[in-house]
């Protein structure tokens, strides 16, 4: 039997071994997420989980790594007891490994007892992925997140007290044109209460197949300029002041991707990034934009090279925004093995495959 994988780990944990040990999301209502529709949430059994930890520990693949992500969106809502077994295993059969990483929802963390989480992190887990997209409580019951910026900061405060280092995601766009300012404002000020290690920035993109493109085609969510989106980023971050926290922009739905710096050491950094992106002449905009939209360019640096300019050029005629733009910008290329449902899922994972293009038509 092969190792069953999820569909979804941070890019953060590129390198890292991945474990499934809870399936899909058990939320799975968020308006601008594609990953899970249509799909059933299970545990994993403890059995099943540590003989996919036996097959990992014999594959060649994983020699040397020594970091490990458990899937899927939600690994902290598996039972204590398993959660701790599983824990116990990779420290036996997975003894390189140094790190251990997951997903957690925040109504979890809020409901799990202190203690539950403090033997997690003695167990070896270490760092928590919590996807907060925005701390306004308007755009958070927009978006049927399910939860309130008070039981974000109640999370992130519990986490914190048990020693797990945070890396919590911030969507930039995800309040449209109509809640922009309080989004900026508001994210940070609830980062600012929580102060976790990282702050990872998430574009918000109208996705195909999502409620949130409903909402696109009738009227009732006006998407960001890119722009509009790199100016509320400047918002923010300027409102995230006095927090020790690093800024990452390690998406490729970003359209910045060398925005990257620990605060406050490198506000003045970051702040230069985006002005310099935001004071290029409209025509140099949208170079860059159909540049790195279209994968011929990553950074801005790369607008400046005479190396690049007949493919910017090029680019910038036949690109073309696409909205609601394609699963391809979330998902990474899966062959067709890899779709089959697992036992407990209601249907195939719903992944197209990657492109180059982020959410656009090259005609």
């Amino acid at each position: 039997m092969s190792i069953e994988r999820g569909v979804l780990r941070p890019p953060s944990e590129a390198e890292s071994i991945l474990l499934r040990v809870v399936r899909n999301c058990p939320w799975n209502r968020c308006r601008f997420c594609p990953a899970y529709k249509g799909m059933m949430f299970s545990f994993r059994g403890e059995e099943e989980i540590r003989e996919d930890i036996v097959r990992i520990a014999a594959d060649p693949a994983s020699k040397g790594r020594d970091s490990l992500f458990l899937q899927d969106a939600d690994a902290l809502a598996l039972p204590i007891r398993t959660l701790a077994a599983v824990l116990e295993d990779i420290a036996r059969f997975l003894p390189r490994v140094t790190r251990i990483t997951s997903y957690a929802r925040v109504s979890t963390l809020v409901a799990r007892p202190s203690a539950d989480l403090r033997l997690l992190r003695s167990l070896g887990l270490q760092r928590i992925h919590l996807g907060f997209e925005s701390g306004s409580d308007e755009v958070l019951a927009s978006m049927d997140k399910g939860v309130t910026a008070d039981r974000q900061i109640r999370a992130g405060a519990k986490a914190r007290e048990a020693g797990f280092a945070l890396s919590c995601y911030f969507m930039p766009g995800l309040g449209g044109i109509r809640h922009s300012e309080v989004h900026a404002r508001e994210s940070a000020a609830v980062l600012r209460r929580i102060e976790p290690e990282y702050i990872r920035l998430r574009t918000c993109f109208v996705l195909e197949d999502t409620p949130l493109a409903d909402d696109y085609r009738e009227g009732r969510f006006e998407p960001l300029s890119e722009a509009r989106t790199v100016e509320e980023i400047r918002r923010f971050i300027e409102g995230l002041e006095p927090v020790r926290s690093e800024i990452v922009s390690d998406h490729r739905m970003n359209l910045l991707s060398e925005l990257r710096g620990r605060l406050p050491e490198a506000r003045d950094s970051l702040l230069g990034t985006l002005d310099r992106y935001l004071d290029l002449s409209p025509s140099d905009k949208a170079r860059f934009e159909a540049g790195r939209r279209t994968g011929r360019i990553k950074t801005l640096d790369d607008l400046e090279d005479p190396s690049f300019r007949e493919a910017l050029d090029e680019a910038e005629k036949r690109y073309r925004p696409v909205y609601p733009a394609p699963r391809s910008v979330l998902f990474p290329k899966r062959d067709a093995a890899s779709l089959r449902p697992p036992p407990g899922d209601a249907r195939a994972n719903p992944c197209a495959p990657r492109g180059r293009r982020i959410g656009c038509r090259v005609s």
